[in-house]
């Protein structure tokens, strides 16, 4: 017969009468056996033993009776009778039980090498599918081997913080604290989070205010486009309600909302009331917040305003900036204004009459440099004569018509008045006091148009179209519609020249504040024209040791500021100065005297004692006039200071402060001693004077050529008389970080014919060379220098 009829005859044979029913007997076994235990007396130990079917194991479990012999040949193991199952009784304790119960009674406990001893040896990787398994294995391993008394008492033995070891918690709780508290293994919910931050692609607002939105943005949005790329992470604008809406990874968001909260926290906000009452320009307002990094808004109409940042030294710029703004920006004061017209010059015959009358015009203008940040930056333009087709020149002949030293020329004031330089410069001056001296000074520059409102795109639609006579401009400019102010700027004979010598300069400038006893009032029409001035200069000279001095290094030092200072006029040149010098961050280019005046200090001296300074303070009134001349590239502002020195003893408190400090912060050896600040008013004699400008300055005294070239290239023209000796300067203001090139003519004996002469020389020779394009030699010499 083959196996498998054997297989069937076995699983199919009938079952006898006895078997059809098993389960109601297996049923109430149990209870059989408890009746039968109850009025049989209990075996002596030797007749237990004896008659025990089963066996124990470890766990107190039932294995397989001992006298029942196990399968052999296929057989199935016979069952114990029903007299031998009854004889064991399941509510008596099992031996593991009575083993147990002797330790307790023994009073021994489980200790932490006990439970150290379940700790596996490796785990599998957090992320792995067999790290859950193990997990779980490990959790049931402990819960079975130990009671939740003793997992407890395990947690107060490892000194685990209190929440993990509190009473009321459950056995499976204390034994998952002690695998991730203690044995170091992460929780599965701390996975499974990191794997939706890892995954889910969510979306969250963060409401701000204007204030905090434009600090997270940061300048240009710099700072917000690097939270985008830092986080990994969508971010956009909505107006209603003002927030950012930010779409990214669960686990970017939250670290990203982290930031967001960090920062709102760290925004310190003050409210300046301002010395002048009166509000600030919305454009200048936002260029004070560019500039310092921190948000500036007015409050009401009567000078007071808020100022929020992320640090104290960005509120303190801004705090500076914005009281600088008030007092600089005055809508209802301009210096007096005059027009040079040079004398008509003999005509070519060819010429008619008709086509040599002179016109000008308002053309866009380009500044080499950076105009002012408190000028209106929506574009600039400059009047200018109008060129003919003719041959006639737009630009005045020095040489034919004498230029300002010649006397030829004639003077208009805005509604069209004539006048003399001379007497207007007189006329507007302060009067002469004993011990004071009178210095004239003629700046070089650009007389600009800026327009009637702030423009967020700069224009070249200039706002008087059309040419007209000059007379009829100024009229236009006498009405008050378009500001006109004052830029400085190098002339072209000294963008290549090399000064004979240098200084290192700290200057303060301070300008009296009026004060509510003037006659003049604020918004009376007298004030239309601003008159002399209050001022306090402060200098400090970085003196150059003379045991170090070197004639190469004189060279190269004087070639470095010719070509920082050169003006190029072109738009690579225009972009990179307006561009980089304004849109730095203070953090960037920091608002220090080191910046500037430490590396210029260890150009000149390797010294190891202490630098030598020269401090002088002077006090004074300063006029101003400006000389408008559409003839000649340049325009002119003449300043008449009569000033006196103030010695040290009688010097304003805080300066002398200032400058031992000063002093003591440029010889420190130690980097961590703190920079001193300039005071921002200070007293003398009872007025107060509020600070004006800081700058740190690289002082050139230049010699003009004996020669100089004119209206056309190669038209080289003598010059009669020596000019005057003339300053230049590379000015890096401290508070804007706006970099300038003054160039002045100086004379201090004006009474004098001859100096008065040299002086107007020098002017004619500074402001009537035109800016040529650079031929190919001249780059070339501009290269060799830069090497």
């Amino acid at each position: 017969m083959s196996v498998s009829l054997l297989r069937h005859h076995i699983l199919f044979k009938s079952l006898c009468t006895a078997c059809l029913h098993p389960h109601p007997y297996r049923r109430y076994a149990s209870q059989g056996a408890l009746a039968l235990a109850s009025s049989t007396p209990e075996p002596t130990k030797e007749t237990r033993l004896e008659g025990s079917s089963t066996a124990v194991n470890d766990h107190g479990e039932m294995g397989q009776p001992s006298n029942v012999p196990s399968q052999v040949d296929g057989m199935k193991p016979v069952k114990p009778s029903g007299d031998s199952a009854a004889r064991r009784n399941p509510l008596e304790p099992t031996r593991v039980d009575k083993y147990l119960a002797s330790i307790r009674a023994a009073g021994l406990e489980p200790t932490l090498d006990d439970i150290e001893r379940c700790k596996p040896a490796r785990r599998a990787r957090p992320h792995s599918p067999q790290y859950a398994d193990d997990y779980h294995n490990l959790v049931d391993s402990l819960c079975r081997s130990f009671s939740k008394d003793q997992l407890r008492q395990f947690t107060l033995l490892y000194k685990l913080d209190p929440i993990w070891t509190r009473s009321k918690r459950r056995k499976v709780e204390y034994a998952e604290s002690i695998i991730e508290k203690q044995w170091g293994w992460p929780s599965l919910k701390e996975i499974e989070r990191q794997r939706r931050d890892r995954t889910e692609v969510t979306e969250k607002s963060f409401h701000v205010n204007p204030s905090q939105l434009f600090l997270i943005l940061g300048q240009d949005g710099a700072d917000l486009l690097q939270l985008s790329m830092q986080y990994n992470v969508h971010i956009s604008l909505t107006s209603d309600p003002l927030a950012l809406r930010v779409e990214g990874l669960r686990g970017s968001l939250k670290q990203l909302s982290e930031h967001i909260s960090l920062l709102k926290k760290d925004i310190v906000e003050e409210v300046v009331e301002l010395p002048v009452k009166r509000p600030i320009r919305h454009d200048l307002l936002q260029r004070i917040s560019r500039l310092a990094n921190a948000y500036v808004e007015n409050i009401g109409f009567k000078g007071k305003i808020r100022i929020c940042a992320k640090e104290h030294s960005s509120l303190t710029t801004a705090k500076r900036l914005a009281t600088r703004a008030s007092s600089e920006v005055d809508d209802f004061k301009s210096p007096p204004l005059l027009s040079y017209t040079p004398p008509v010059v003999n005509r070519q015959p060819s010429v008619p009459v008709t086509a040599s009358q002179q016109t000008y015009s308002v053309y866009p203008f380009l500044s080499p440099r950076s105009v002012p940040w408190t000028m209106n930056s929506g574009g600039t333009f400059r009047i200018r004569r109008v060129g003919e087709w003719l041959g006639i020149d737009a630009t005045e002949d020095v040489q034919k018509t004498g230029g300002l030293a010649g006397g030829k020329g004639s003077f208009l004031t805005k509604s069209g008045q004539p006048c003399e330089l001379v007497e207007a410069l007189r006329r507007n001056a302060s009067e002469e006091k004993q011990g004071y001296s009178r210095v004239f000074t003629a700046s070089l520059g650009h007389m600009l148009i800026t327009a009637p409102t702030p423009a967020q795109r700069s224009s070249i639609i200039p706002p008087l179209k059309g040419y007209f006579a000059l007379p009829n401009i100024l009229k236009w400019l006498e009405s008050g519609t378009n500001k006109i102010e004052f830029v400085p700027s190098l002339p072209a004979p000294l963008l290549k020249s090399q000064p004979a010598e240098q200084k290192i300069l700290h200057r303060l400038l301070y300008k009296k504040l009026p004060s509510l006893e003037d006659p003049v009032k604020v918004d009376s029409p007298q004030s239309s024209e601003l008159a002399s001035q209050g001022v306090i200069k402060f200098e400090m000279e970085i003196m150059r040791p003379t045991n170090k001095a070197d004639p190469e290094m004189m060279m190269e030092d004087s070639v470095d500021t010719s070509i920082d200072s050169e003006l190029t006029g072109n738009a690579e040149q225009f972009t990179n100065d307006y561009l980089g010098d304004d849109s730095q961050n203070l953090e960037n280019h920091p608002s220090s005297i080191v910046s500037e005046l430490q590396e210029n200090i260890d150009e000149f001296s390797d010294t190891d004692s202490d630098l030598p300074v020269e401090v002088q303070c002077i006090q004074g009134e300063e006029t101003t006039v400006d000389l408008l001349m559409p003839d000649r590239p340049m325009d002119v502002r003449f300043s008449v200071f009569n000033c006196r020195k103030i010695a040290q003893e009688h010097q304003p408190e805080d300066l002398r402060k200032y400058a031992s400090n000063l002093h003591s912060f440029l010889n420190a050896a130690e980097p961590d001693v703190s920079q001193p600040r300039p005071p921002l008013t200070v007293c003398h004699d009872g007025d107060v004077y509020l600070l004006q400008s800081s700058h740190s300055i690289r002082q050139g005294f230049e010699s003009l050529p004996t020669s100089f070239q004119a209206d056309r290239p190669g038209n080289e023209v003598p010059l009669e008389a020596e000019p005057a000796p003339v300053i230049s300067e590379s000015v890096l203001d401290l508070e804007s970080n706006q970099k300038l090139s003054i160039c002045q003519v100086t004379c201090d004996n004006h009474t004098d014919e001859q100096s008065w002469s040299q002086f107007l020389k020098g002017c004619d020779v500074l402001s009537s060379v035109t800016f040529h394009s650079p031929s190919v030699e001249t780059e070339s010499d501009v290269d060799y220098l830069e090497q």
